[in-house]
C-alpha cells in the first residue's frame, strides 16, 4: 500500500483512496492560522510526532492524489467512489486547498486523545475536522456542504 508522507505511522489509503487511519485533519482558513493551531496542540501536550502542519497544496497534489494509481486501484476508488465516503471528503480539501486554506493533522489513536483533540477544537473553531476510523470517517466540526 502507498504511504506517502513519513509523518504518518501506517498506509495512508484505503480502497486506493486517501485515508489516514487513526488521524484527525483539521482544515482552517490560510497557513498562519493553521501553523496556530499546531503549535496550540504542541502547547496542550500533543507530542510534536503526532501533529502536523500541511499546506493546501501538499494535501491536495501530494496525499490525495491518485495519479500513480494503477488499474486495481481505481477499480477499487469506483467502489468508494459509489459508496460516498472519501470522495466528498477530498472535494472538500481541494475547495478549502483552492482557496488558500491549510490543514494540521493529529495522531489520535486512543479515546484519550481524542477527547482531548475535541476539546480544543471547540476553542479553535476550524472550518472542519473529521476522524479517520478503522471501518468510517466520524465528522467533528463539519458546516453545511453550501458554505465550503
Amino acid at each position: 500500500m502507498t504511504h506517502h508522507w513519513d509523518f504518518f505511522k501506517g498506509p495512508d489509503q484505503s480502497f486506493g483512496m486517501f485515508y489516514p487511519k487513526n488521524y484527525i485533519i483539521i482544515g482552517l482558513d490560510n497557513e498562519a492560522r493553521s501553523r496556530e493551531v499546531e503549535r496550540l496542540f504542541l502547547v496542550e501536550g500533543f507530542d510534536d510526532e503526532d501533529v502536523a502542519f500541511a499546506s493546501g497544496g501538499f494535501v491536495t497534489t501530494k496525499l490525495e492524489s491518485v495519479k500513480d494509481a494503477g488499474l486495481f486501484e481505481r477499480i477499487k476508488m469506483t467502489i468508494a467512489r459509489i459508496a460516498g465516503t472519501e470522495h466528498g471528503y477530498i472535494d472538500d480539501d481541494l475547495k478549502l486547498a483552492r482557496r488558500g486554506g491549510s490543514f494540521v493533522f493529529v495522531y489520535a489513536p486512543d479515546e484519550a486523545s481524542v477527547q482531548k483533540a475535541t476539546a480544543l477544537l471547540k476553542r479553535i473553531h476550524p472550518v472542519y475536522a473529521r476522524r479517520y476510523l478503522p471501518l468510517a470517517i466520524e465528522r467533528i466540526v463539519y458546516p453545511n456542504q453550501s458554505t465550503l
